[in-house]
């Protein structure tokens, strides 16, 4: 079962076939605290137009503007697949596991609202049979137009086979990422204890599905698309508490401070800013990168 701080309520009825009759195959959580209304209308259409049938969960907040509600009950109005719910207590694990829960498959899949999906993602994932499946993603400036093709991702089953440990390999693996259900419940979803933090969806919690021998896909196709942007996400809360944040993860799973060390520069060098400039920070100081021989990943979190 899933660790929930306090009940959670659904606001709109699930409908588990779409209107054209076909049978939805997976489900798709978005939590939403407060977003741009365009942003948000992006999000949310992306996974509703998927090429084979979802259902669309968006959890949304006691802090979520009135201007994002109008934009998700106008899309509800169109759409039997769109589902609002809601929580009583805050926090972005806790958004994650309402959605968990909510889902009617077995196959989750997850998307922040500022982001969005190729046509194409869920269909070529739901044709894995795996517990994780993992694929590549591309980054856009706000405008959601201009790409930055220099921060591009597409994993690679080569590469990650080499990974040497579980922590290396949790960090390959990301969105978009769809995830069994029945795996997720295992470990109880996202670790509400470790608070609003970078990398509890696409780090913490695929490490957590490793050790639980979560078998693993990889689709090396660009089907998550990042809106990289200067306005409100976690990699872009204050830094120190980020890290703070991240040692609690590396705590849980047993690093010790040697270990962590490293581990804590990897993934630092990336919070506090937008991914582009950040990278532009670390090719200039000269910094190994996600595409530089050596096995080693750019570590990022959302």
């Amino acid at each position: 079962m899933f660790t929930l701080g306090r009940q959670y309520r659904t606001i709109a009825s699930r409908s588990i076939v779409k209107s054209s009759g076909q049978a939805v195959e997976c489900s798709i959580v978005i939590p939403l605290l407060n977003q741009n209304d365009q942003w948000l209308k992006h999000s949310v259409i992306s996974a509703l137009q998927q090429t084979t049938a979802c259902e669309v969960i968006v959890v949304i907040s006691a802090k979520t503007p009135q201007s994002n509600l109008d934009v998700l009950r106008s899309l509800r109005e169109s759409s039997k697949n769109l589902i609002l719910t809601s929580s009583d207590s805050e926090g972005f694990p806790v958004a994650l596991n309402v959605g968990f829960q909510t889902a009617s498959t077995d196959r989750v899949g997850m998307l922040m609202s500022d982001d969005w999906l190729d046509p194409r993602a869920a269909e070529l994932c739901v044709a894995q049979n795996a517990d994780i499946v993992s694929t590549g993603h591309t980054f856009f400036a706000a405008d959601g137009v201009t790409p930055f093709h220099e921060i591009d991702w597409t994993p690679t089953w080569e590469r990650y086979e080499g990974l040497q440990t579980l922590e290396r390999k949790a960090s390959y693996l990301k969105h978009f990422l769809l995830i069994r259900k029945s795996m997720l419940e295992e470990i109880g979803g996202a670790d509400e204890s470790l608070g609003n933090f970078p990398g509890i969806d696409d780090y913490d919690m695929i490490w957590t599905l490793l050790e639980h021998r979560a078998t693993v896909a990889l689709v090396a196709e660009s089907l998550y698309n990042f809106r990289d942007h200067g306005s409100a996400r976690l990699t872009l809360n204050n830094v120190q508490e980020s890290i703070q944040g991240l040692e609690r993860i590396l705590r849980k799973h047993g690093i010790g401070d040697d270990e962590a060390a490293g581990v804590i520069q990897r993934h630092s060098r990336w919070y506090g800013m937008p991914v582009n400039e950040a990278y532009r920070k670390i090719k200039a100081g000269n910094y190994l990168l996600a595409h530089d021989k050596e096995p080693s990943v750019r570590e990022r979190s959302e």
